[in-house]
């Protein structure tokens, strides 16, 4: 129901666990990668709002060699939904609340209803079905992290993993048995807003531009380099609802763009070129406060 962020671990070393039986890895931009094609692997949020529609931008391009989708769930962090729910409740308001709730539950019950039920997928309401109308296996594990989730990763030769709206961390095992790492798309400019609910902060903060920004995962919170950064004008008359429309159609064209020059790179045997995202310009944002919100509606801005 929000807009997040994907996480990574602070700067802790990861408790010992089974190692996936070995694969062969070529670091990316070496001599040594050898294969024709690149294997990708996608993290997305079930959120139905905009990501049924980001998803499928990207698998029009990329379905033939995307090896599954792990689909995560909207709680942020360790809280569950309920927990998420209400502190959306609180930040929201109850009027933009209601209406947010209202149009998460109806596009849940088209889901259900006319793809779930009636098997369509003319129009796609989940990402689920985005992935069954093209013939990419979901995959079910509610901790990407485990040894087995890894080892099936590792099975289907896994080079690149796709992390859109992810909400789980991807720790120090996933990311280095992944040859050509991970990659997130975050919606803001980095290196300044980083943390939750980009949207939000560049339309608090008046800023005359937003932009999302697809960056490889490192150990840290958005932190590492970015592949691909795109921008757009915001209008003194958008809604919070027109950012978030507007920054996810933008992050599927980034995404798309991001996911060619890693794989074009790969198969030239060349490092994939990248824009610095340096730690000391960084500006860092967490879920906004009622205070926040009063600055937010003061300055004249909407949710929608």
């Amino acid at each position: 129901m929000t807009e997040t962020t994907t996480m990574t671990e602070p700067q802790a070393s990861d408790q010992a666990n089974a190692e996936p039986k070995p694969v062969e890895k070529p670091q990316p931009g070496l001599p040594g990668w050898s294969k024709d094609t690149v294997t990708k692997y996608v993290f997305i949020q079930n959120e139905p709002f905009f990501l049924p529609k980001v998803l499928d931008k990207y698998l029009r391009e990329f379905a033939g060699t995307t090896a599954g989708i792990n689909v995560q769930s909207v709680a942020q962090g360790k809280r569950t939904v309920f927990q998420t729910a209400m502190d959306l409740l609180k930040m929201y308001g109850p009027w933009y609340f209601q209406w947010k709730l209202r149009n998460f539950v109806w596009r849940k019950l088209k889901g259900k209803l006319v793809n779930d039920a009636l098997g369509s997928t003319k129009h796609c309401y989940s990402v689920g079905a985005v992935a069954k109308k093209y013939g990419v296996p979901l995959h079910d594990m509610p901790d990407v992290n485990a040894d087995e989730f890894r080892q099936m990763l590792a099975d289907n030769g896994v080079d690149f993993i796709v992390s859109i709206s992810g909400t789980q961390l991807y720790r120090k095992k996933l990311r280095e048995q992944t040859p050509l790492g991970i990659v997130n798309c975050h919606g803001a400019l980095l290196p300044r807003y980083r943390g939750l609910m980009p949207s939000f902060w560049t339309l608090c903060n008046d800023e005359p531009v937003g932009g999302v920004s697809v960056h490889f995962v490192d150990a840290k919170l958005d932190n590492g380099p970015i592949v691909v950064q795109k921008t757009y004008k915001i209008h003194k008359h958008d809604t919070l609802e027109d950012v978030m429309a507007r920054s996810k159609d933008l992050a599927a064209e980034a995404i798309i763009e991001c996911v060619k020059n890693v794989e074009a790179a790969a198969l030239r045997g060349e490092p994939v070129e990248t824009i610095p995202n340096p730690e000391a310009e960084q500006s860092h944002y967490s879920m906004p406060t009622k205070d926040d919100v009063k600055r937010f509606k003061d300055a004249g801005h909407k949710f929608f």
